[in-house]
């Protein structure tokens, strides 16, 4: 667990290159915010399988959260896998990138799932992509209802968002609705 892990209700941006190793290794360090087997893990991922999602994880920090959703966003070939090939306690969903509605209503039914014993923690990978689907404001309202309902379940979310890609206005836009940032640029 980093020192730049959010607190409880809150909810941070992580701005830095797509594929930068910082990235992803303060993406791992961010969802570790507790013991593994007190945790409730949401991954919403627009390029990683729920294969390399698994794998990540415990290549970081071994034992499995008690629970991990993982909402891949998009037809990623050459990704599929079985529910065969995952443990138990992570459970597979997909959204169609177009169709930011049909994305909420995948996240609310994993929140409404939640194990209020559990310490929610969400990663959003990324705002990135979701804007290369959808325009600035349809994704501005998503984020806001959503970093809101994860505010109102005390979750600990982070959000990836690529400054080199967006122009200062569009991070200027989506940078008020987190309370906070992690700048890896």
């Amino acid at each position: 667990m980093g020192s730049q892990t959010p607190a409880p209700g809150r909810n941070v941006v992580v701005m830095a290159p797509s594929l930068s190793d910082e990235k992803r290794a303060t993406c791992l360090d961010l969802q570790h915010a507790g013991p593994p087997d007190q945790l409730d893990v949401l991954r919403v991922a627009y390029s990683a399988s729920p294969t390399e999602l698994v794998a990540e994880w415990r290549d970081h920090g071994g034992e499995l959260p008690g629970r991990m959703g993982i909402i891949v966003v998009g037809d990623q070939p050459g990704h599929r896998t079985s529910d065969d090939d995952l443990p138990e306690n992570v459970f597979v969903t997909t959204a169609n990138p177009n169709d930011i509605t049909g994305l909420g209503m995948r996240l609310n039914n994993y929140l409404n799932d939640h194990d209020e014993d559990a310490q929610l923690v969400v990663c959003f990978d990324s705002m990135t992509e979701m804007l290369q689907f959808s325009a600035l404001q349809p994704v501005f309202k998503f984020l806001h209802m959503f970093t809101g309902q994860l505010r109102d379940v005390d979750a600990v979310g982070h959000f990836h968002l690529d400054p080199g890609a967006h122009d200062d206005q569009t991070i200027s836009r989506l940078k008020p609705l987190f309370d906070g940032a992690v700048d890896l640029t």
